[in-house]
């Protein structure tokens, strides 16, 4: 029973948020783990040049596959069990065992029947006798991250973690010793080290389980286990193997079409890219247990909880290590992978939304649901296979670049999609309330997904507008006394004020002066004003408050406090959603042909009437019909007013048109 009270004591520990113990030392372990590649490819890429480095990427690869797939995904299925509700059954841990030898038996037969064709296929320079010794690759690799997945779903992370630094490391030890001892700086010593460090990594991983005695209390085989394992780890290792296919199949086409030199540089790329991969796998590997030992509701709010920081997470990380990029292949490699940075850079972008995929993919498996989470991963596959024949021959590592980059950001849409479709369905529909600033919206509630869409079209947005920023700031400190932005209490969602921030278009204190509402002509607006409102650039600092959470990009526009106290019951369910940055109700009312008269109370009084109750009943009825062709809609409609707005505000002067200060 050791291990089983040491299993659930660990379990105990409770499920802390997006950063904690457990996701820091993994994400250690991933980035130690990533040095110790980053180091052995610099040591063949330095003794044996870029074709060993091609020839070393495809050993390192097609063996881990030949492992994982005749052993019917056991890694995967290995956690899930281990974590969930089969862990007391003293039968589980002997048959994932014996589970492990066949595979691995199966797995380098497997091998060898295919070691003439991989040798006419990949390896041309290699002698085939080297090709049929890796079967003994196939071996080790599937027991090693047996070993692991036991320990992830063991909950014993220290242990994964020394695991998965370990299987790297050896080989980091090995290979200068190997090229020491025999003076072979081909693949014959890259191919000796992979299968000496294959056997250690195996042995570290069962000396981790013997000292956590995994292997004590030992039932016996149970074949009915074994067909749910398999089944299980089928339909999740489907999803793994095509993730490995968005992954690995354009080295596989570049190595066959392109030869093992322009591999080599790819590789280098795909090293530096995988930074990014540092943080959502070091998520994903300590949330899919976590996810697997919670109750259901208890997962769908996990879930929701974690799934926008983790997105935010590696969007903010994305700058730094394109950064990284830029510079490294050259500086660590030398001139000869200068061509690696154009590529990198690529696969960088397409993975800046990873975060999402890491907790959506955790999510699926971890509640038992495999083949959702392959089918997402199907998509990316589908596209990675044609976009990759398609390109490649072409553009050769940058087309193979291009896909990866397309395939990661549609992959992790289509996860996110499905773990949000099925999250609050199985959850009940929890979210009800008869309060109205709590009111659930039949189609129009604010989701992850949509908030996701926000924040990378808002960090987008903000990146390429930079240069505009800097020019408006600059114009509007030159031509007018004051501060640069403009800073106004707004009504954001559930009635939280935030403050909403806009390039000044008005003199200092114009609430003062004129109250709220201004109109066409309004003396209060200054002359870079009048262009700024035309053009609607003076909304662009708005684009912060996105990022802040406080607004989106299509939804009712936050009204002033002032007014709110004018709003009736049915009219206060705008404050169940973030208000937005351009929206049905505020395209219509831009501008109203009404006089509202001469004082600033005559103006805020025409609002009110001819306006606010009006404004509101559109926004409603738009909420009722929110989804993306309607926000597409209102997107595009907003761009074409905007022309016609500024040929109207810049005309000649006709009647004094009302508008709010908000607008």
């Amino acid at each position: 029973m050791g291990y089983l009270n040491n299993r659930l004591e660990q379990a105990q520990r409770g499920t802390s948020g997006l950063v904690s113990r457990a996701s820091l030392s993994n994400l250690g372990a991933q980035g130690a783990a990533l040095g110790s590649v980053t180091l052995a490819s610099l040591l063949v890429a330095r003794i044996g040049g870029p074709t060993v480095v091609g020839e070393y990427a495809l050993f390192r690869v097609l063996p881990w596959l030949f492992g994982v797939v005749f052993s019917f995904g056991l890694p995967t299925a290995s956690a899930y069990f281990l974590a969930g509700e089969h862990s007391k059954d003293p039968d589980l841990r002997p048959t994932l065992v014996v589970i492990a030898l066949g595979g691995s038996a199966l797995g380098a037969l497997v091998w060898l029947a295919c070691a003439a064709p991989f040798h006419a296929l990949f390896f041309k320079q290699v002698p085939l006798s080297i090709v049929v010794a890796m079967a003994l690759g196939v071996i080790t690799q599937l027991c090693t991250v047996t070993a692991k997945g036991c320990c992830q779903g063991s909950h014993d992370i220290p242990g994964a973690n020394l695991v998965i630094v370990a299987e790297e490391l050896w080989f980091v030890l090995c290979y200068p010793a190997v090229v020491l001892v025999t003076h072979n700086q081909g693949i014959a010593g890259v191919v000796v080290a992979l299968i000496i460090s294959g056997v250690l990594a195996t042995s570290t991983g069962l000396v981790r389980l013997a000292r956590r005695h995994f292997f004590d209390g030992f039932g016996a085989p149970s074949l009915p286990l074994a067909k749910k394992i398999t089944v299980f780890g089928a339909r999740g290792q489907l999803g793994n193997l095509l993730w490995l296919t968005n992954l690995r199949f354009d080295f596989i086409l570049l190595g066959a079409l392109a030869g093992p030199a322009v591999l080599g540089v790819y590789s280098i790329a795909s090293k530096f890219a995988e930074l990014m991969r540092l943080a959502p796998t070091a998520l994903n590997y300590v949330l899919y247990p976590r996810f697997a030992s919670l109750k259901r509701d208890q997962a769908d709010a996990h879930l929701r909880s974690l799934f926008p920081r983790a997105l935010v997470l590696t969007v903010l990380l994305t700058p730094f290590v394109a950064l990284v990029a830029l510079f490294g292949p050259n500086l660590v490699y030398g001139d000869a992978f200068q061509g690696a940075v154009r590529p990198a850079e690529i696969i960088i972008l397409g993975l800046s939304i990873e975060g999402a995929a890491a907790v959506a993919s955790a999510y699926l498996l971890g509640t038992g649901r495999p083949g959702l989470n392959s089918l997402g991963m199907g998509v990316g596959a589908a596209m990675t296979v044609g976009l990759d024949v398609l390109l490649i021959p072409r553009y050769g590592a940058l087309g193979g670049a291009i896909t990866s980059a397309v395939v990661y950001a549609t992959t992790t849409i289509t996860l996110s999609y499905i773990a949000y479709r099925i999250a609050p369905r199985d959850s009940g529909q929890r979210l009800r309330s008869k309060d109205a600033l709590q009111f659930q919206l039949d189609h129009g509630a604010d989701t992850p997904l949509r908030r996701m869409i926000d924040i990378a079209l808002a960090l987008t947005s903000l990146l390429v507008t930079m240069p505009v920023f800097l020019l408006i700031s600059l114009a509007v400190r030159l031509m007018t006394p004051g501060p640069i932005l403009y800073r106004q209490v707004r009504m954001g969602r559930s009635g939280k004020p935030f403050t909403l921030f806009k390039f000044r278009s008005m003199v200092v204190n114009a609430e003062a002066l004129g109250g709220y509402i201004t109109t066409k002509n309004d003396s209060r607006v200054t002359k870079v004003g009048r262009l700024l409102r035309a053009s609607k650039l003076d909304e662009l600092p708005q684009l912060v408050n996105i990022l802040r959470g406080e607004m989106t990009l299509v939804g009712p526009r936050p009204e002033v406090p002032y007014f709110v106290r004018w709003y009736n019951r049915n009219e206060l369910r705008v404050l169940s959603v973030r208000p937005g940055l351009t929206g049905l109700g505020q395209l219509l009312y831009t501008g109203d042909s009404l006089n509202g008269g001469d004082s600033a109370r005559d103006v805020e009084a025409h609002y009110l009437l001819h306006q606010l109750h009006q404004k509101l009943l559109v926004d409603l009825a738009y909420l009722r019909q929110r989804g993306f062709w309607a926000d597409l809609a209102i997107v595009t409609r907003t761009f074409g007013i905007i022309f016609q707005n500024s040929k109207k505000i810049l005309g000649p002067a006709s009647s004094p048109e009302s508008t709010s200060l908000r607008a």
